[in-house]
């Protein structure tokens, strides 16, 4: 049982491949449903509906270079003056959460400087925000601002 609240998803059946999509509201395509992806969309729901994070905040799956290597994010929110205020890292709710993925997003805080970051595999959530050059770990994401 995943920590989110149970929201409503569109789904279908791709008929070429019999896989199952759900529509990604922030894309606005269908994608394919894997259980990280199951947990990246309650996490953006989550935002949306419990933190009152405007849905032209939020960016999904977006390549960025760090350093020389090309890396994409999972999840992420800007503010209206385009600077990174989240980022998150999701993984499927049978990947333990653990050092390596925290180096994982913070890899690619690297180059978006958001103060908030976040892990999870649906059924933990780590939340940490950046203050006086440390990162404290709060209990949950501050709502939107």
């Amino acid at each position: 049982m995943l920590i989110y609240p149970n929201y409503t998803f569109k789904t279908r059946k791709n008929k070429n491949s019999e896989t199952t999509e759900i529509w990604d509201e922030v894309r606005r395509q269908w994608v394919l449903l894997t259980p990280e992806e199951f947990v990246r969309q309650h996490f953006i729901h989550y935002l949306i509906h419990e933190k009152n994070y405007p849905i032209e905040t939020i960016i999904v799956e977006k390549e960025i270079q760090v350093f020389e290597m090309k890396k994409r994010f999972d999840v992420a929110v800007i503010h209206k003056t385009q600077e990174f205020i989240l980022v998150a890292e999701c993984k499927a709710p049978s990947v333990q959460l653990n050092s390596s993925v925290i180096e994982q997003v913070l890899t690619y805080n690297l180059r978006l400087n958001a103060q908030c970051f976040v892990i999870t595999n649906g059924l933990q959530q780590f939340v940490f925000e950046k203050q006086n050059n440390q990162w404290i770990k709060l209990p949950d994401i501050k709502k939107y601002t």
